[in-house]
């Protein structure tokens, strides 16, 4: 019996979509990456400015966690990393309202999204603090695995699901979200 297992580690990258910049206009900025993860896997797309942003608009055009193309208008922050509501499998373009007064980047981070796979086995690295892994089906907000993580500061624990493995989602056209507290490092081997 063949079967593809893949592995992904639940990431961050504050430049990863575009590279420190200081918008002049309202132009299509330069993106230094497209595709954060692979399999389907999706982030929220994250921008991280030094000055207030709060009065630009930036528009994030790609391919959304569910394989439709979505746009979504995302505010930016005060010097602060503000999140897009969407998850994005990639991203084509990221066009701001207007000039910022400082620098800003675009990156991936928040939580992440899964699609209809199965979950065989999950690694995790826990906080000094107690936390959690939740994985939620999106399309109706049931919660599929909350997983408890003791304070355990930097110990590593493995968790192997049963042989059929954790089924994230049911349709094609949808995902299932994984969000963490207090975890130092996640990673899931799926099929």
């Amino acid at each position: 019996m063949e079967s593809d297992i893949w592995s992904v580690t639940k990431g961050a990258d504050a430049d990863f979509y575009v590279e420190s910049v200081t918008p002049t206009d309202d132009s299509a900025l330069t993106l230094a990456g497209t595709q954060p993860a692979y399999h389907g896997v999706a982030y929220q797309v994250s921008i991280t400015s030094v000055d207030n942003e709060t009065g630009v608009n930036f528009t994030i055009v790609g391919l959304g966690a569910d394989g439709s193309t979505i746009t979504e208008v995302l505010a930016g922050g005060n010097n602060t990393t503000v999140y897009s509501t969407n998850y994005f499998v990639s991203v084509s373009s990221v066009t701001p309202s207007g000039a910022t007064t400082d620098a800003i980047t675009v990156g991936y981070g928040g939580n992440m999204a899964l699609p209809k796979t199965r979950i065989k086995q999950i690694y995790y690295v826990a906080g000094s603090s107690a936390g959690s892994i939740v994985i939620t089906k999106q399309s109706n907000s049931e919660v599929i695995l909350d997983l408890a993580t003791p304070s355990l500061d930097d110990v590593s624990r493995t968790v192997v699901m049963p042989s059929a493995g954790l089924l994230t989602v049911d349709g094609i056209n949808n995902y299932a979200t994984v969000a963490t507290t207090n975890v130092t490092s996640l990673t899931l081997m799926c099929a």
